[in-house]
């Protein structure tokens, strides 16, 4: 039988060239014609790899509160309490100041990517400004290069309309140049982004989100949860698990869409904007906070 290290290494290489392939099919695809990434076609995508394979990987979360809270009396259940008021609290916030709570979102986005870009490392021992910098790269680059598109995305989600900033080629370039330098300090452990850069300039921005939180992010994080940091419950086979947190979040999912539009006068773009980008907001926060208390923690 292979070793945790050896089957993280082979899941990590896997991984890898999935995430080339998906992204270089992307960019290919793009070039020979951009309107093939139709504005519908692009929230269906959107929607069905987040289903499938970014909101499950959060089920992992449960798994981490065993190891720190297993010997507390009924810890499941003052867990999900917990975990779910801080949820419903951070829904508030977006219910009550929309443009706060997005502000929010991007921020702690930027901290919880650049966190697990960084994961082998604890917490308290990373670069903060260098984490910033990395976890920023999915957010700005959108921004930046598609800016139109990223706002009216942002205008669904909150119901307002915004100021759109204009970026020129300096801010762009100088940009550019900062990640480049960042980057270039452990080339070897970057070498995802000379795929993901491209793709976060060139593809529409809901496109590049999904191969960077799908199958770059998502998928690394169920890696290193299952063999590095052996997250995966005893009761069940690899497999298994997988295929079960994967029809729940489906569900889930087409359970609250389902009431969206049919209970509110969203369209189904704007009820997929909504419900993709506010769930992620409301479970990131305690998802965050849960992680970097583990990782200060664990050793």
């Amino acid at each position: 039988m292979q070793s945790y290290p050896s089957l993280e290494k082979k899941y990590k290489t896997t991984q890898l060239v999935l995430l080339v392939n998906v992204a270089l099919a992307g960019l290919i695809l793009n070039f020979i014609d951009a309107s093939l990434f139709s504005y519908e076609l692009q929230y269906y995508i959107l929607i069905f790899f987040v289903a499938i394979i970014g909101l499950p990987h959060g089920f992992f979360d449960y798994m981490i509160s065993q190891k720190l809270y297993g010997h507390i009396h009924n810890w499941i259940l003052k867990f999900t309490v917990g975990y779910v008021s801080l949820a419903f609290l951070y829904l508030l916030v977006w219910i009550l100041y929309p443009i706060v709570a997005l502000i929010i979102f991007l921020l702690l986005a930027t901290v919880h990517f650049g966190m697990e870009e960084a994961s082998i490392e604890r917490f308290v021992d990373q670069s903060k400004i260098l984490m910033i910098i990395i976890g920023s790269i999915p957010i700005m680059l959108p921004i930046m290069f598609h800016t139109d598109n990223v706002f009216f995305i942002f205008e669904q989600i909150i119901d307002k309309n915004l100021i759109v900033p204009d970026f020129n080629i300096i801010l762009k370039s100088t940009y550019l140049l900062l990640i480049a330098v960042v980057l270039l300090l452990d080339y070897r452990k970057y070498l995802a982004y000379l795929f993901l850069i491209p793709c976060l300039i060139y593809l529409p921005p809901l496109i590049s989100f999904v191969i960077y939180f799908c199958f770059h992010h998502s998928i690394n994080h169920y890696t290193e949860s299952i063999f590095r940091e052996k997250l995966l419950p005893q009761t069940f086979s690899l497999r298994t698990f997988l295929f079960g947190i994967g029809i729940i979040s489906v569900v889930f999912t087409l359970i609250v869409l389902v009431v969206m539009v049919n209970l509110t006068e969203y369209s189904l773009d704007v009820a997929i904007a909504k419900y993709t980008f506010i769930i992620l907001a409301c479970l990131t926060l305690p998802h965050l906070l849960l992680n970097i208390y583990y990782e200060t923690t664990k050793y």
